[in-house]
């Protein structure tokens, strides 16, 4: 297993709210049975904790933010899917959206298992939905 610390959390907090990851998805289906949701978010955990080790981070302070790396501006959102659900896209979406207003972001995406398009809104926010087999590409370790 690994850990992450919250970026808006005070230093104390960092030291004991974290959220941990198994560093195998084999485990993760072995003791916990959340669904192809959890199984993206912790593979795509693996993939940037191997990239960014203690540079990653989750942001969690009124929204929840699955990975941010402040250092790049850079933050990630994990679904499995956002097409078939309105709310499930409001929702991804607006965390993203939300934390850029707090965080200096340059690049937002969502991460889903097979869903693509990039989403601009009025704000000149960029928000890039790509697969998981495409982000993990173009991020090559």
């Amino acid at each position: 297993m690994f850990s992450l610390d919250n970026f808006a959390s005070k230093f104390s907090e960092r030291e004991t709210i974290k959220k941990h990851y198994f560093i195998d998805n084999g485990f993760l289906s072995i003791f916990e049975n959340k669904g192809r949701g959890a199984l993206l978010e912790n593979l795509c955990a693996i993939y940037l904790y191997r990239i960014y080790r203690n540079r990653l981070f989750y942001y969690n302070k009124n929204i929840e933010v699955d990975f941010i790396i402040p250092e790049e501006g850079y933050a990630v959102q994990v679904a499995y899917s956002v097409q078939g659900d309105l709310n499930t896209f409001d929702r991804e979406t607006k965390v993203l959206v939300k934390l850029a207003e707090r965080v200096p972001v340059r690049r937002m995406v969502i991460v889903t298992h097979d869903e693509e398009q990039t989403v601009e809104f009025e704000s000149g926010k960029v928000i890039e939905i790509l697969p998981a087999w495409k982000w993990m590409l173009e991020n090559e370790i």
